[in-house]
């Protein structure tokens, strides 16, 4: 006797309204699956959660007792490898593009809500398969680092840092080195491509 698969429940988490008018739309549409706005209502945690990258770190990292238990898919609306690296280390089981296609969508929820392994969309595959990892670096590095995508010199991120201009040298050759990078502007153009840093 075949017993009918049991109800997906999913929430959707998202700060712009029309993108997230456009999953409910979707997520609604799929047989099997009944989809709603997240709330901190403390009605039990869902089954899966869609947010957007922003929302779903605070959600993995704050561990709520609305999503405990709950799957993350992350919607990333850029394909940074270094952003959808950090959210799939925080816990999350899905990663896909804002551009993905629609059955993609549904496709991870379906998966991540069985159990399955992490699920990513075909652009994410490719761009977390393109190249090595990001480089594990120190929180003093990620600082300097930070400022040297700024454009700030040796002296003026060792005054904001309260460091010495020597020691600003020897973080920016050892970030050199874990880019495999010539310069300090190869270190900022690789480091804002990967998604480590934004820009201003």
């Amino acid at each position: 006797m075949n017993h009918p698969s049991p109800t997906i429940s999913v929430r959707v988490c998202h700060d712009e309204p029309l993108l997230a008018a456009g999953l409910l739309a979707l997520i609604a549409s799929a047989s099997g699956v009944e989809a709603g706005v997240l709330h901190d209502r403390g009605d039990g945690a869902p089954d899966v959660i869609v947010a957007d990258a922003v929302n779903a770190l605070a959600l993995l990292k704050a561990g709520a007792a609305t999503t405990r238990g709950s799957r993350v898919i992350v919607i990333a609306r850029q394909a940074r490898q270094g952003e959808m690296l950090q959210v799939l280390e925080s816990g999350a089981r899905g990663c896909l593009l804002q551009s993905s296609d629609a059955h993609e969508l549904i496709d991870a929820i379906r998966h991540v809500a069985r159990g399955g392994s992490r699920y990513l969309c075909r652009a994410a595959s490719a761009l977390l398969a393109s190249g090595p990892p990001p480089a594990k670096l120190t929180a003093r590095e990620r600082e300097v680092l930070r400022l040297v995508v700024q454009g700030d010199g040796n002296k003026g991120i060792a005054r904001q840092l309260e460091i010495s201009t020597h020691t600003v040298k020897a973080h920016v050759a050892t970030l050199c080195t874990k880019f495999q990078a010539m310069s300090r502007t190869q270190v900022a153009i690789e480091a804002t491509g990967r998604g480590l840093v934004h820009p201003f």
